[in-house]
């Protein structure tokens, strides 16, 4: 079934959790990702950085709009680990020159989190929002690093 091009969302096409991420010239600059488990020395921990890579899909009528995506970090019961409430990240979309028409828009960002809260061993997971939806969700488990003898 093809949708009509006004029930069309912004999506989240991809994201990844890495050691650390940029984002420059419309290309996503990824070193150590794809991993889904953080070794911590114990709990409570926290974690000194890592990086979000995003690729956003905006249909062609969402163009000449500004969009708000939100990242909050939440653990396996579903509270929020950041003190201020989620992370909003607030762009404009501008179709490029030479862009065919009804094409999409592909977008990427890039979030880097420093010292993040890792109360106990367990879930956690990334929300990633747009306008007020949830679109997609990063899920890593934190555990105790083993001690080797």
């Amino acid at each position: 079934m093809v949708l009509p091009d006004d029930a069309l969302e912004p999506s989240v096409e991809f994201a990844i959790l890495a050691d650390a991420v940029q984002a420059a010239a419309g290309k996503l600059y990824v070193l150590g990702g794809g991993w889904d488990t953080l070794f911590v020395a114990g709990f409570p921990a926290r974690h000194h950085s890592l990086g979000i890579a995003v690729r956003v899909r905006v249909p062609w009528t969402w163009a000449d709009r500004t969009i708000s995506m939100t990242v909050d970090l939440q653990d396996e019961d579903g509270t929020s680990l950041f003190e201020r409430g989620p992370l909003t990240h607030v762009f404009s979309v501008r179709r490029p020159p030479g862009l065919p028409d009804g094409s999409d828009i592909g977008l990427v960002r890039a979030f880097t989190f420093n010292n993040l809260p890792l109360p106990h061993a367990g879930g956690y997971s990334f929300r990633i929002g747009i306008e007020g939806v949830e679109r997609d969700r990063l899920r890593f488990t934190a555990r105790e690093r083993p001690v080797r003898s």
